[in-house]
């Protein structure tokens, strides 16, 4: 260990009791050294040796007054420390590749000298291997730099990503990755209704699944490998806020009128406006009337007042029943300032999609300002409102055929991006863990209330000081279960040791709150750890001065 160029001392200027002390000692050196001088009975030699031993007892009591501390840099040692779930095949091999590196189990944390180094600063480098790693083990790391190496269970989830609170009709999306010991399907699912699927190989395969959220209130999924469950999904779906709809048309068709029809049975407000001449039109509304919130038509009614209207309020367009692809994405971009570009596919009329569709065989050329909506051929356009076309040809055959899940998942994926933005919006992901902090986000706030209940806590609520409709609340979750939030709505708290995934998100949040607390915790630096002089050498120094003060006098010198 060598020694820094880096002293400090105790003394506090702002305390009163330090400078009476130091005033004293001062006064004591005055009356020492004065004593010394005055002593006419002593050679000059004699002065100048029992004047040293004064000044050095002097500067034992100033120097343990001021309790004098140095920093020591440790000797550059790295340790690996695998948790109990990583096979010792998997520590054999990484003894022989690391060779002068230590590796350690977990339990070594039991053991009073192994925590000794890393107090003392005997270790200055801690690489973890696995995930199963309490939150007791890395309390012991403060002084530590840690590094992470996830290790993958075979057939289990590494990581696993959801949204907690959503809205009816909002995309739900599940991201993670997997570990699979060979090629099997994995699948996401809903009751015994499958609502994605995805093949996924021998190795690590990151898998993203995106669907409309179709259920009402507390929901589970079932995430499986082949016919093995995985884990349980659990996450609140609140109802979805009213929108008015209205179709302008020159002639409504089967496609149209189905789309009315099966809006108006969700409970929305649908108007149907239908060109009958140049001078008369019919408008049907189905509900109660309301101002319309996004405008539905096709190309031909593109430069239609109404829907320019539309576009400069800001309000979302939908186009639908394209015949002419190449010359509709023309005709809109003409009216409305759009950049649709198209690609051809084939050659064909019509191209298959899936779940029995077809679609006009172009493809979407994506742009900056351009969203697709998964899984469908199409897309929406943010100029100054959204803007919408759907290359999709016909769907009321789904309905016709009584496969009606179907078709709630086509139009629930088509319309959700085009939903203006609404007001009192949660954000949470998932999973929570019971002890484990989670981040709450509201945004849009119509009221700016102080705190929200949260079980039976109260919790204040952290406003932005940029939008101040905006605010936060940072919460741990004392027990596990579906909790109330705000008395209508719910999240679901996960138990750590029945969730896979929860090492992973304890040692990566650990690492994420290290990272942003403590700027120096990098590889490769090395922190100094505090060092004074003990108290029995302290002891052995005064001794040493009292003693030779003692013994002075009694020799001719």
């Amino acid at each position: 260990m060598s020694l820094l160029n880096r002293f400090t001392v105790t003394f506090n200027p702002a305390d009163v009791v330090s400078w009476l002390i130091l005033l004293l000692l001062a006064v004591l050196l005055v009356v020492q050294v004065g004593l010394v001088v005055r002593n006419d009975t002593l050679p000059v030699r004699r002065k100048w040796i029992r004047g040293a031993l004064n000044v050095l007892l002097w500067s034992l009591l100033l120097a343990y007054f001021l309790q004098i501390e140095w920093e020591i840099k440790p000797a550059s040692t790295s340790v690996w420390i695998a948790d109990s779930n990583v096979p010792g095949s998997a520590i054999s091999q990484l003894k022989d590749s690391l060779k002068n590196r230590e590796v350690v189990r977990v339990r070594a944390f039991k053991e009073a000298s192994f925590r000794s180094r890393l107090t003392d600063g005997m270790i200055d480098t801690v690489t973890l291997i696995g995930n199963g790693f309490s939150p007791d083990v890395l309390g012991q790391l403060s002084r530590q730099t840690v590094q992470w190496v996830p290790y993958a269970q075979p057939d289990q989830v590494q990581l696993l990503r959801w949204k907690a609170i959503l809205r009816k009709g909002e995309t739900q999306s599940v991201s993670g990755r997997l570990q699979s010991s060979q090629e099997r399907v994995l699948k996401l699912r809903y009751g015994n209704q499958t609502l994605d699927s995805l093949s996924v190989q021998t190795g690590t395969t990151a898998f993203a699944f995106h669907f409309p959220a179709f259920s009402q209130g507390r929901t589970e999924l079932t995430l499986a490998l082949d016919q093995k469950p995985l884990d349980t999904l659990r996450y609140f779906t609140r109802p979805t806020e009213p929108i008015a709809y209205q179709f302008i048309l020159n002639s409504p068709d089967f496609e149209s009128r189905t789309l009315a029809d099966w809006l108006g049975k969700k409970g929305f407000s649908v108007q149907v406006t239908s060109t009958l001449s140049k001078d008369i039109s019919s408008r049907l509304s189905i509900n109660r009337a309301a101002t319309p919130d996004v405008i539905i038509t096709d190309p031909a009614n593109a430069t239609n007042p109404i829907v320019k209207k539309a576009v400069a309020q800001g309000k979302p367009v939908l186009f639908i029943n394209l015949s002419d692809a190449e010359t509709d994405t023309k005709t809109i971009n003409r009216a409305l300032n759009t950049s649709w570009k198209l690609k051809r596919l084939s050659n064909e009329a019509t191209i298959p999609i899936g779940a029995g569709l077809q679609a006009l065989p172009f493809q979407l050329t994506e742009a900056l300002n351009q969203f697709p909506v998964a899984g469908y051929p199409v897309a929406v356009q943010k100029t100054t409102a959204k803007i919408g076309v759907s290359l999709v040809s016909e769907t009321f055959p789904l309905k016709l055929s009584g496969d009606s899940v179907a078709y709630d998942q086509i139009w629930t994926a088509i319309l959700t991006p085009l939903q203006p933005a609404f007001p009192n919006n949660i954000q949470l992901d998932a999973p929570v863990f019971k002890g484990l902090r989670s981040v709450i986000h509201f945004n849009n706030l119509t009221r700016k209330p102080a705190e929200i209940r949260i079980g039976d806590d109260t919790v204040r609520l952290d406003y932005s000081a940029i939008n101040p409709l905006s605010a936060d609340v940072s919460y741990g979750f004392g027990r596990a279960g579906w909790l109330s939030l705000q008395d209508s709505l719910a999240v679901y708290v996960d138990q750590p040791d029945e969730k896979p995934v929860f090492g992973n998100q304890l040692v990566s949040d650990y690492l994420r709150a290290r990272s942003t607390a403590v700027p120096d915790t990098r590889p490769g630096f090395q922190r100094g750890f505090p060092a004074k002089i003990p108290n029995w050498i302290w002891i052995l120094l005064f001794l040493s001065a009292l003693t030779a003060l003692w013994v002075e006098p009694k020799f001719s010198i």
